[in-house]
């Protein structure tokens, strides 16, 4: 993997870790609203996990309360360390943590059955979009804005069959340019 770009890299030294846990816990917060995993995390209610970026160098630490994160100071349950790349990896659903943690890029410490249980949920997680869109506008705005994303999705898929055989491209074939 591409090192991590140096104006990023600085960038996340220089803030400082409390800033990112609020941050990342935010973010992680919001993406779960409508999202059947929100509930599952409540089996871990009171579990603390550190993220440890060993190629930044970034530690973050969080405790499972409602069905979300929050920053902690307290010492965690079980930590899990890896680089910036394979953390990413996981997020985007590119790489499967068992891959990861087998090929030593992924290690986990502490409470084995909290880590894997975690593993467990994430592994299981298929983000629904529209749950999340329902979760967080109004009922209307909801309704729109899935229709929306319906038909921009089969304007979408319609162009890419029409691609290779496009009006533009049947006209160049079948006549001589006038």
């Amino acid at each position: 993997m591409p090192p991590i770009p140096s104006p990023l890299h600085r960038l996340l030294r220089f803030i400082p870790t409390p800033a990112h846990e609020h941050l990342v816990a935010s973010i992680l917060n919001q993406a779960l609203r409508g999202q059947p995993l929100r509930e599952r995390l409540g089996e871990l209610t009171g579990k603390r996990i550190r993220l440890c970026v060993v190629d930044v160098p970034l530690t973050l630490t969080f405790e499972i309360v409602n069905g979300g994160l929050q920053r902690s100071s307290v010492e965690p349950h079980v930590t899990l360390r890896g680089t910036w790349h394979d953390f990413l990896a996981l997020a985007r659903r590119r790489e499967d943590p068992d891959t990861l943690f087998f090929q030593r890029r992924l290690a986990v410490e502490g409470e084995t059955e909290t880590g894997l249980h975690l593993k467990n949920l994430l592994d299981g997680w298929d983000y629904d979009v529209p749950a999340h869109v329902r979760a967080v506008l109004p009922g209307p705005l909801a309704t729109l804005t899935l229709a929306l994303g319906h038909g921009a999705r089969v304007l979408h898929s319609t162009s890419r069959l029409r691609r290779p055989g496009s009006h533009r491209n049947s006209r160049q074939a079948g006549r001589a340019p006038g």
